[in-house]
């Protein structure tokens, strides 16, 4: 009882201090996607704005239509639809932020670091293209990716499964942190927890699998023409190559991350075991996420992994130099991700890209590794 007390107002002050990072991100991300004009493109609003609305749409023939745990939850507020995705991408993004900083604790690494991470993913391409384009489950993953991963790590197994469970009847990406935790057991010889972990995987897949095939057999929904289930001709990279220019190609998946394609690496030497395990073993879900999805929006899904990795590098450079990284990457992803018509975009881009590489080059040059600030340890080995 009495150490409760003494530990209440830290507690309290921790609570405040997070509730006030997410007001913050939901107002600047707000503000954001209130800016960002609409697509000049066809997306899937059509097809999720039918599930919200009729929640069952039969003989749907869109992929898009297997995903209903987000329409059918937004079709339940009031106001227009352009309002609820928006506050829905807004609120998912700040989710992920605040999460993404816990699980950087989770590791080990130091407060700043984790900071500077849930800004970085906050702010991030895949954060504020789903801000101009809301129509899509990619919001939610973005939040469960960190939560489910931090859960896991803190040994909350059970926990983890049933949110994977639910998460899948939005995006089958849900499944997937439960899988990475898994294989990075197993590697680790944590042969109880990889089968708890397994357990929690396989619940989660047999949901997905019976939620596909109910719909398929009671309302006739199927995949049309999707070539993301075409596995053997090519998946849907091959599709998205077909049509897109080398250059289209390459520029799109230089947007997506950008700077942190500088960083990440550098950080990947510079990270823990844990981490670094956590990214080997991420490797092939990436792969199969990518072949079977956009490439240059699919892998903004594993930022939970990619982003710590480049914070890491920002923790060791120069504070000044530091923040400047974070304001030309930020600022760059206002045209590439959230479109808004700035020339000076480009700019940024490769100015973000400059600093990063000087960033670099000074957390190779300083020294010892920053003292952790983590708040949980990793599960013991069973």
């Amino acid at each position: 009882m009495h150490a409760d007390r003494r530990e209440g107002p830290a507690a309290v002050n921790r609570r405040s201090g997070g509730l006030a990072w997410f007001a913050l991100f939901v107002l600047c991300l707000g503000a954001i996607a209130f800016v960002s004009p609409r697509p000049d493109r066809v997306t899937d609003r059509d097809v999720y704005e039918a599930s919200a609305h009729d929640r069952i749409v039969p003989d749907c023939t869109d992929l898009h239509c297997f995903r209903l745990l987000v329409p059918w939850t937004l079709g339940l507020f009031p106001g227009s639809s352009d309002l609820r995705w928006k506050s829905y991408a807004v609120a998912c993004n700040a989710v992920a932020a605040m999460c993404l900083f816990s699980l950087c604790l989770t590791l080990g690494l130091t407060r700043r670091t984790a900071r500077f991470a849930s800004i970085v993913t906050a702010f991030g391409f895949g954060s504020l293209y789903t801000l101009h384009d809301p129509f899509t489950a990619d919001p939610l993953m973005f939040a469960l990716g960190p939560l489910l991963m931090d859960l896991l790590l803190r040994d909350h197994i059970a926990a983890a499964g049933m949110i994977g469970a639910i998460g899948v009847l939005g995006k089958e990406f849900a499944a997937a942190p439960l899988f990475i935790f898994t294989a990075w057991a197993a590697l680790e010889r944590r042969w109880a927890t990889a089968v708890r972990g397994l357990a929690a995987a396989n619940a989660a897949f047999i949901v997905w699998i019976a939620a596909q095939l109910t719909l398929m057999l009671r309302y006739n929904y199927g995949y049309g023409d999707s070539t993301s289930t075409q596995l053997l001709s090519g998946g849907l990279i091959v599709h998205w190559f077909a049509k897109m220019s080398l250059r289209g190609v390459l520029s799109a998946m230089f947007n997506e991350f950008g700077a942190l394609y500088i960083l990440a690496p550098i950080g990947f030497l510079l990270a823990p075991a844990s981490l670094r395990r956590l990214v080997i073993v991420a490797l092939p879900a990436a792969a199969l996420f990518s072949y079977v999805q956009q490439p240059d929006r699919a892998l903004w899904n594993f930022h939970f992994l990619i982003v710590p990795l480049g914070a890491l590098v920002l923790d060791r450079a120069p504070a000044m130099l530091a923040w400047a990284t974070i304001v030309a990457f930020a600022f760059a992803n206002l045209r590439v991700g959230a479109q808004w018509p700035l020339p000076a975009a480009r700019f940024a881009l490769g100015l973000s890209v400059l600093l990063a590489i000087a960033a670099g080059v000074a957390a190779r040059r300083g020294g010892a590794t920053p003292s952790t600030g983590g708040t949980a340890s990793l599960p013991a080995p069973a």
